[in-house]
């Protein structure tokens, strides 16, 4: 008899390279593989894995290919209680596809190296930006630019 892990559902919108969008869940632990609390979904995208289980408004459950991810909307706040520094740093991605969208990126690293370059250059495969009330989580590899914006 194998171990069944507890888990919960994320409400997630997800933008693909193709430009097309699916809406549904994702499935987080309740406690977390490497660090103490819940899973997030950015456990699970910078998990080794390269595909990872998404079950649409549907009720159909597929396995997303990581990489073709652009970026995912999460309906609940994700990120507030997963990083220790929560400075925010306004900028402007701009994406291969030619969209862009401004936001904030939490950064999470020492005020000592607090700059936006530090903070893409040591991020994994997505980071998280602010949108409003919303966390986004940006595929990095599918970014042209960063543009930070002056503090108003």
């Amino acid at each position: 008899m194998g171990l069944k892990i507890e888990t919960t559902k994320k409400r997630a919108e997800i933008i693909c390279s193709d430009e097309s969008s699916l809406n549904g869940s994702f499935f987080v632990a309740l406690r977390a593989p490497t660090r103490e609390g819940n899973e997030l979904v950015l456990d699970l995208l910078v998990s080794e894995k390269t595909y990872i289980p998404f079950e649409s408004d549907e009720g159909q459950i597929v396995l997303l290919q990581k990489e073709c991810i652009v970026m995912i909307v999460l309906e609940d706040r994700d990120m507030k209680k997963s990083i220790t520094y929560e400075q925010k740093i306004p900028a402007e991605v701009s994406f291969l596809s030619g969209e862009s969208i401004e936001g904030k990126v939490y950064s999470d690293l020492p005020r000592s190296h607090a700059r936006l370059s530090d903070f893409l250059n040591n991020s994994k495969a997505f980071f998280y930006l602010e949108v409003g009330d919303k966390d986004y989580l940006v595929n990095s590899r599918l970014v042209k630019v960063v543009r930070p914006i002056p503090f108003e």
